[in-house]
């Protein structure tokens, strides 16, 4: 069947309905009902759409969800839209809905969300970015140019990008795309397209009317879908919508540009299915079959690990837990602040050991980071476990060894340093500057040190990592970042005195020293000022490995590890 004669079927059973919301009269499809129980799904268009140009998505899901799609008024206020939308749940008797928005749509979605989101049950949001002062400007230099030029320019302007967008459809499916984007440039009003306009607009310039930077506390039910070819937002712009949303799962193209439902429909519409149906999103493709199955085994990681969740003196932790054994291994995270790059020493610790990995909350202290995981132990019910630290994470193991030193058998620190050999005097100052730096330029530059330290580019691998460490790095805000440099400090005023600090353990527990000969991170002079503080310990030098040995030689790592912690 083709792109019409699917549309006219599905016109013929799907009339619109329509509700008034302060005198403007809204117009919307509503999906039949699957049964009493069954949850609704607000699909919300892009920019030039109508409710039914969602027809494909409609029937795709409705066998399954109660589906709405509005068509949008001719209102110049996201605040409009919002309780249009609002209007809409209310006169179908619906409290919540997941919420799927593409583009204009994942605007008013973002917005929504926001404002309503006891309303919201998942959001997805494809094809969006929060605007920068500069692209608002631009936008409301366009509005004002063709608000006095007529409609036929409007349509000429967008005509060939549209065209651009749709060529990467197959031969049938690039011809209805075309022939019906010219339906909507017919059935568009000049005040109408330029109304669509002016709605981002007034998003992007009010972002404390609509909340467009807070946070929507429930990372695992938000869905961001992007292109790396995307031209219709900047990857800064698609950064600062990650931001709003820390934890949030993403999924890029890498390519498609801003139609990759249109481009990838197959891969597209699988993951949005999966996701609202809660399960694991599809790994990504590669042609390098080490990083296929690299990838496969994070997408299985990930499905099979759900944070826990724990309240320490008000604040929210989030960890892992896996494996089983009497022995109970704790992996404090490096500075990456989550455990995801532990992942391959997770899967093989936990074949012998229970296996417990927190991620670290913002504002904690170093000393808050070391109570909190004795609170996981404690949550747990563990008395004692083996502790393995690598990098920061070294920091927060010496850290709760000195505060919780009864509970540690042995203690294993990798590639990391001690106080007296901290990054101190500069490190202050580097605090300073960038808490004045927007969240996109902290990031950044916090992405370029993780990629320096952990990824040699001569890995055969290191796409895989370099994508991970993207992944994560999206899933932390500016605080994030800001804590674990504000924790190094705290760090290094600790006194450098040997195992135990405050409270020697005794008898001393073992202790084994992990380094890397090409360590950028931590060079010959901290690994020096280590072996002084745990002379006692046994030490293990990985030659010519840099800071990412746990990737980089991960059999050898491994056996190091695994072999220390099944002693007696």
């Amino acid at each position: 069947m083709d792109g019409y004669a699917e549309l006219r079927a599905f016109r013929g059973t799907h009339p619109y309905r329509s509700v008034t919301v302060g005198g403007v009269e809204w117009k919307y499809i509503a999906g039949p009902v699957p049964g009493e129980a069954s949850p609704a799904l607000l699909v919300l268009g892009g920019g030039f759409s109508f409710g039914d140009s969602a027809f494909r998505t409609i029937t795709a899901f409705e066998s399954h969800f109660r589906v709405l799609s509005p068509s949008y008024p001719s209102v110049r206020t996201m605040a409009q839209l919002v309780e249009g939308v609002a209007a809409i749940l209310d006169a179908e008797g619906i409290h919540s809905a997941s919420i799927f928005g593409h583009s204009l749509g994942a605007g008013v979605a973002h917005a929504f969300a926001c404002h309503y989101p006891q309303r919201v049950d998942k959001l997805i949001l494809s094809g969006f970015g929060l605007y920068t002062r500069g692209h608002v400007r631009l936008v409301s230099a366009f509005v004002g140019l063709f608000s006095i030029l007529p409609k036929d320019a409007l349509a000429a302007f967008y005509r060939p990008r549209i065209a651009r967008l749709v060529a990467g459809a197959e031969g049938d499916e690039r011809a209805f795309l075309s022939a019906y984007t010219e339906d909507l440039f017919a059935a568009h009003t000049k005040e109408s397209a330029l109304a669509r306009l002016a709605v981002v607009l007034d998003l992007a310039a009010h972002p404390d009317r609509y909340a467009a930077s807070s946070t929507f506390e429930r990372p695992d039910d938000v869905l961001v879908i992007a292109a790396a070819d995307d031209r219709g937002f900047t990857p800064r712009e698609r950064e600062a919508l990650l931001a709003a949303y820390p934890g949030a799962r993403a999924y890029v193209f890498g390519e498609g540009g801003h139609l990759t439902a249109v481009t990838h429909p197959a891969e597209y519409a699988d993951v949005v299915e999966r996701f609202l149906k809660g399960r694991p999103l599809p790994a990504g493709r590669s042609e390098n079959p080490a990083v296929a199955a690299l990838e496969a085994r994070l997408a299985g990681f990930r499905a099979r690990h759900q944070y826990r969740t724990l309240d320490v003196d008000g604040v929210r932790w989030r960890y892992l837990s896996g494996g089983s054994g009497e022995q109970t291994v704790l992996l404090p995270a490096g500075g990456t602040r989550m455990p995801d790059m532990y992942l391959l020493l997770i899967e093989a610790l936990e074949r012998d050991f229970r296996v417990l990995a927190p991620a670290y909350p913002a504002g904690a202290g170093i000393a808050g980071l070391a109570d909190g995981l004795a609170a996981i132990l404690d949550a747990e019910g563990v008395n004692q476990a083996d502790v393995l630290g690598s990098s920061f994470g070294g920091f927060v193991a010496q850290t709760f060894a000195r505060r919780h030193p009864e509970r540690v058998r042995r203690l294993v620190l990798a590639n990391t340093g001690s106080p007296a050999a901290a990054p101190l005097p500069w490190l202050p100052l580097l605090i300073r500057f960038l808490s004045v730096l927007p969240e996109s330029a902290v990031r950044s530059l916090t992405g370029r040190n993780w990629r320096r330290w952990f990824v040699p580019d001569s890995q055969d691998d290191a796409s895989f990592w370099t994508m991970l460490l993207s992944d994560v790095l999206s899933r932390l805000g500016k605080e994030d970042l800001l804590s674990g440099l504000r924790e190094m400090k705290e760090f290094a005023h600790l006194p450098a005195e040997r195992a135990g600090g405050v409270r020697t353990p005794t008898p001393p527990v073992p202790v084994l020293l992990i380094e890397s000969e090409r360590d950028e991170a931590f060079p010959p002079r901290a690994r020096a000022a280590l072996r002084a503080l745990y002379p006692s310990a046994e030490i293990r030098l990985f030659a010519g490995a840099g800071h990412g040995v746990m990737a980089t030689r991960t059999a050898e790592y491994l056996a190091t590890v695994g072999e220390f912690l099944r002693r007696p």
